[in-house]
């Protein structure tokens, strides 16, 4: 912002304050400029007026629902820890355009860096040229870039650190192949999907097929864009009438939680029993207790929503302070995968609960390099990776009392 005038300046520290206010105290512009930023905590690192040495923009979503908060809060949690600080924008949900209105606008503000999930491939080129001109740093949480004249764009700047992503397909066959150790008796597969064209649901549903392929089973059936748990009551109810040898429901995604508890009472609807039919879920949380209560349950996988947001702030973070985990940086984010009401009761309290999922230590000792120069970039990406149940049991033992 070097060059403005003083009372322009007042004005964009005004307009920011407020656009941002849900995130931040107020939206604290620093030097944009094109030039490099500065190591967090070197002398030549320009403080924002709270203190921070720098800001990031994470294009978030709104509402205060506890996974939305998870998730924004472990962003939260790399940004200070680095001596940044967090700038949320909620503004962004309608539509691709109204993402690039809020790159922009973070950008106006002073950011050194921006994460976001784009809702289309087709916005990046130019959010990437703006970023460029600025000298802000892109992180993608949540995908890959599948358009692949689109990805040599991106890529090629100096300026992208990277993405996130899950393996979804693998996720699919994890779960699946789970369940026939568990059960090899299953042969008949009745799935569960989001609407046909949903990457992430595909992709699950590619996997689950390809275990049921390798352990002689058949998807009989399947449903897809299953919205609450009458649609999945009634989806069961039609499954079990077309195919009574039934011995497995896979719910490869859903909208809502709701719908996968609800499908045990569902299937006692019709007369059987957890002896009879099984429950596979590639979608989880600490409600999914309700499920191995009843024993119909034998594999679920989820939990990795928060730790992608938090690697990718971590990959954004170390590029911003000069310390790039790759040219760029593409990080695979591991599922959870819960084989017992003790694995979900664990989630709830290591994940859901208090305990952050990174301490402050564990940030600077760990993740990044500014804080800590032994550290390589393969060490960091491998310390997210371990990311697990058993890991977290391990390093927080003594925090869950």
């Amino acid at each position: 912002m070097k060059g403005y005038k003083w009372l322009a300046m007042i004005l964009v520290i005004a307009f920011a304050a407020a656009l941002f206010a849900g995130c931040a105290d107020a939206a604290r512009p620093a030097d944009g400029g094109g030039q490099e930023t500065p190591a967090a905590g070197s002398d030549a690192a320009e403080e924002t007026d709270g203190g921070a040495s720098f800001s990031v923009g994470f294009l978030d979503q709104s509402g205060e629902a506890p996974p939305v908060v998870r998730m924004r809060e472990i962003i939260r949690g790399v940004v200070e820890s680095a001596g940044g600080e967090l700038i949320c924008d909620t503004s962004n949900e309608d539509s691709a355009e109204a993402q690039v209105n809020a790159c922009e606008k973070l950008i106006s503000a002073g950011v050194k860096g921006i994460i976001m999930t784009p809702m289309a491939d087709s916005i990046l080129p130019s959010i990437i040229s703006m970023c460029e001109e600025n000298g802000v740093y892109l992180a993608i949480t949540f995908r890959n870039i599948g358009d692949e004249d689109v990805a040599k764009i991106v890529e090629a700047s100096e300026y992208y650190a990277g993405n996130c992503y899950e393996d979804e397909e693998m996720a699919g066959y994890n779960v699946m192949s789970d369940a026939f150790e568990k059960n090899p008796d299953i042969k008949q597969v009745a799935l569960i999907a989001l609407a046909v064209g949903d990457n992430t649901s595909d992709a699950r549903v590619a996997g689950i097929q390809k275990a049921c392929a390798e352990n002689g089973a058949e998807v009989v059936a399947e449903v897809r864009d299953i919205q609450q748990a009458s649609d999945a009551t009634e989806a069961v109810q039609n499954f079990v009438a077309a195919y009574p040898e039934l011995d497995c429901i896979a719910v490869a995604s859903c909208y809502e939680n709701s719908a996968i508890t609800a499908l045990p009472e569902a299937i006692k609807g019709t007369g059987l029993t957890a002896d009879d039919i099984c429950i596979v879920s590639c979608d989880g949380g600490s409600d999914m207790t309700k499920l191995f209560d009843y024993g119909y349950a034998i594999s679920v996988g989820g939990g990795h929503l928060e730790i992608d947001r938090g690697a990718t702030a971590v990959m954004l973070v170390n590029a911003i302070q000069g310390n790039p985990l790759g040219t760029p940086a593409h990080i695979s984010i591991p599922y959870m995968y819960f084989g017992s009401v003790e694995d979900v009761g664990d989630y709830a309290t290591y994940v859901e609960g208090e305990i952050p999922i990174w301490t402050q230590d564990e940030i600077r000792e760990n993740l990044l390099i500014s804080q800590n120069s032994a550290l390589a970039p393969e060490d960091v990406i491998s310390y997210i990776q371990n990311y697990s149940l058993d890991d977290l049991r391990t390093r927080h033992a003594d925090l869950a009392g």
